[in-house]
């Protein structure tokens, strides 16, 4: 018992002590609670601290920066602290924008390599492109632990300007892209995906080239080392990486190109391949994230509640941009492990409607590269790639395959948003070996005749195009095009008639070379044709593979017909062979012809590892046959090529494809022999002279005929004449290359 204390004191003192210690208590459950949580318990408050604009052009930029008090430990959690602005437009819609953290930072450039350093501490943001001249007026909202806190209202007027707006499909024809403004244009680019330890000093320099040679569209990915802001920690976004990007979106708004921005890529979903990322990953179990496996990706709630947020911060942030094309979803989702297409195709539909719930601006949604994508409503247009040496050895005649096919599919536009002459970056890779740049002409120029709305858009930016300074080639495309509207003119694919000559003798013949057009996949159909011009059809099912046992699931070798003039070879040239070994069998009207055994020679099991370099010949009587190539052994192996000599009329070498609406037309006339594979293989080019074109399907009338240089970009004549059945007939005097014609109706 406490000694010199009454009762009441004695309790008096008690009670002090028992206040004492609950303060304590208190006090120390506070302290830890912040060193937990890294918040203490704040009295909520916004306000908007600076406009950047009081008079916004329209489609140009508002940007509202916000002061704000609030307790939250992650601000990238919409869930713990909710920032957003509310406008009401001069109609009276109402768009509602959520805000972001930023941090601001300053750009540097030390020993090779970029720096940022941050300025001052991060703060909250809104961006807000407005659609509608008039004036607007807007407010601040915060919500947080259940309260909503408004600021007040603030007002802005929107004047016109010479902005096109934002990007969609057009409602006049859905192969092609226009503007909020109804203007349309042909898109022309190449990738520039990420940088190099330049950082954003690289895209000064590649965009500057690209917008002086006419390119308007590349492709930027936000990759684990480059644009990527949650990487390093699962909900937690890297505010360096997302500065960059504004950085570069920026730069390339100035310099008027259209970003695809790909958000994710396949490596990140991949656990062995030579790309493979996954060890890494945040959303991997292994790092404290929701899945065990890539696949549990498409389907984990937690991994999906996770990737919604992070959309909801690329659409507070960069959903302003009208130079934002569209949101590329994933690229080449098809690589990701354990991959299938109805899960997959599953989550694109859910994440694309969610993004058309929060993205104000309706950006336009894509994915690349599965083509059956083409087919999900909520996928806006098609992105797919290709890639040699396998299969691509003639660029002009695989792109216009697949594409021209795809477009007519789907009714969609579909873009090449990826090719090359070889997929490898390591060892001897032909793309660098083509230093002409034929596999980027060839490419371009076939995809808009195509009927493409954006040129193929070429890989290799950093290590084949800007050091061999390449960029002449978009230039010279984008003279060809300029001022056309491809989405009022109406085009369908170019009716073209080669002129048969004469009394053919075998003079006038030559050989047929067939490129493969599909590498590792199940063909759609095994038969080929080969006209009397050398024209294949269907080649783009033409697979490289010549399936063995082992994949019957892929099996689907080919037949082709073929009509021997005065007889002729069937030469097959094999690259490589699988490690199991394969037959190959030749059969001639059904009958065997050859048969080779093909053992492994390297082990590396790679269908372009050029093993054999073989070609394997059978001789073919006149008249029409079949040639067909089998595997009777256990495994695959690769050809390169099926040759057919004196089997076609050497006028066949020449390419006609193009677009036509019956008064406008562009027209693309190429040399088939002239290819990037024949060009670093020291093969020539035979100049063809004297080719005679039947054009079809035009109004009668007086026209204009430009012929172009389609290396200058330039006209080199320019003809008048009438119209009076219907046909065009042309004459190339000599065609080593290629040519370019425009053609207008004048009356």
């Amino acid at each position: 018992m406490l000694h010199g204390f009454s009762p009441k004191q004695l309790r008096s003192k008690k009670l002090v002590i028992a206040l004492m210690v609950i303060t304590i208590i208190i006090t120390v459950a506070a302290f830890f609670s912040q060193m937990l949580w890294g918040r203490v318990c704040v009295e909520p408050s916004i306000s908007i601290e600076k406009m950047n604009l009081e008079v916004v052009p329209l489609y140009g930029l508002l940007e509202v920066d916000l002061n704000v008090t609030a307790n939250f430990k992650n601000p990238f959690n919409p869930e713990e602290v909710d920032v957003r602005a509310v406008f009401t437009s001069p109609s009276n819609r109402i768009i509602t924008v959520p805000a972001f953290y930023y941090q601001e930072y300053n750009r540097g450039f030390t020993g090779g390599q970029e720096k940022l350093t941050p300025i001052g501490k991060p703060y909250w943001k809104v961006r807000f492109t407005p659609q509608e001249t008039g004036e607007y007026k807007f407010h601040a909202e915060l919500e947080d632990e259940g309260k909503t806190i408004t600021t007040g209202e603030l007002k802005f007027s929107v004047v016109s300007s010479d902005s096109h707006g934002f990007v969609r499909i057009s409602n006049k024809d859905p192969r092609y892209f226009r503007f909020d403004d109804n203007s349309s244009r042909f898109f022309i680019g190449h990738d520039v995906c990420w940088f190099s330890s330049k950082g954003t000093y690289d895209y000064d320099e590649w965009f500057s080239s690209m917008s002086s040679n006419g390119e308007t569209i590349t492709r930027i990915w936000m990759a684990p080392w480059a644009f990527g802001i949650e990487w390093k920690k699962l909900g937690k976004y890297d505010m360096t990486e997302a500065w960059r990007l504004d950085y570069v979106l920026n730069k390339a708004k100035a310099k008027g190109i259209y970003v695809l921005l790909c958000l994710m890529n396949h490596g990140q979903l991949q656990a062995k391949e030579i790309t493979a990322q996954w060890k890494d990953n945040p959303y991997n179990s292994a790092n404290k994230g929701p899945i065990a496996k890539p696949e549990d990706f498409w389907t984990s709630k937690a991994a999906i509640d996770l990737f919604k947020k992070r959309l909801r911060y690329i659409v507070a942030r960069w959903g302003y941009s009208t130079n934002i094309l569209a949101w590329e979803l994933w690229n080449e989702v098809e690589l990701t492990d354990n991959y299938d297409f109805g899960t997959v195709a599953k989550w694109h539909t859910e994440m694309a409607q969610y993004i058309r719930q929060i993205d104000p601006y309706k950006h336009l949604i894509t994915t690349s590269s599965d083509p059956k994508f083409g087919s999900l409503n909520s996928i806006d247009f098609l992105t797919v790639h290709r890639y040699g040496p396998t299969g691509f050895l003639d660029i002009g005649d695989a792109v216009h395959d697949m594409l021209s096919s795809l477009i007519q599919r789907y009714r969609k536009p579909v873009l090449l948003s990826e090719f090359g002459a070889d997929w490898r970056w390591f060892g001897d890779s032909y793309t660098n070996k083509d230093t002409e740049g034929i596999q980027i002409h060839n490419g371009i120029w076939s995809s808009i005749h195509s009927g493409s709305a954006s040129s193929a858009m070429l890989w290799w930016w950093d290590s084949y195009i800007h050091p061999n300074n390449l960029y002449h080639h978009f230039k010279a495309l984008s003279r060809y095009l300029q001022g056309i509207k491809p989405d009022e003119a109406g085009f369908r694919p170019l009716e073209a008639k080669l002129i048969m000559p004469q009394n053919i003798s075998v003079e006038d013949l030559c050989d047929v070379t067939v490129y493969p057009g599909l590498g590792w996949a199940k063909p759609e159909t095994n038969r080929f044709t080969v006209d009397p011009y050398g024209n294949v059809p269907n080649v783009s099912q033409l697979s490289a593979y010549v399936q063995g046992r082992y994949h019957p699931e892929l099996r689907n070798n080919p037949v082709f017909t073929v009509d021997f003039p005065f007889g002729g070879e069937a030469v097959i040239h094999v690259n490589s062979v699988a490690n199991s070994g394969a037959v190959m069998k030749i059969y001639v009207d059904g009958s065997t012809a050859r048969t080779v055994e093909l053992e492994d020679r390297d082990g590396k099991n790679d269908g372009s590892a050029n093993e054999y370099n073989l070609d394997v010949t059978v001789p073919v009587p006149v008249g029409k046959h079949t040639v067909a190539v089998d595997n009777a052994g256990n495994d695959w192996f690769t050809i390169d090529y099926v040759k057919f000599t004196d089997a076609a009329l050497k006028i066949g070498r020449t390419r006609v494809i193009g677009l036509s609406n019956g008064t406008f037309a562009l027209v693309w006339i190429q040399n088939k022999e002239h290819t990037w594979w024949n060009a670093v293989n020291g093969i020539p080019t035979e100049t063809l002279r004297k080719v005679n074109i039947e054009l079809l399907g035009f109004q009668n009338g007086k026209y204009t005929l430009e012929w172009w240089d389609t290396y200058t970009g330039e006209t080199v004549k320019q003809e008048t004449f009438d119209v009076t059945e219907g046909s065009i007939f042309v004459t190339v005097e000599n065609l080593d290359k290629d040519i370019s014609l425009k053609i207008e109706k004048l009356t």
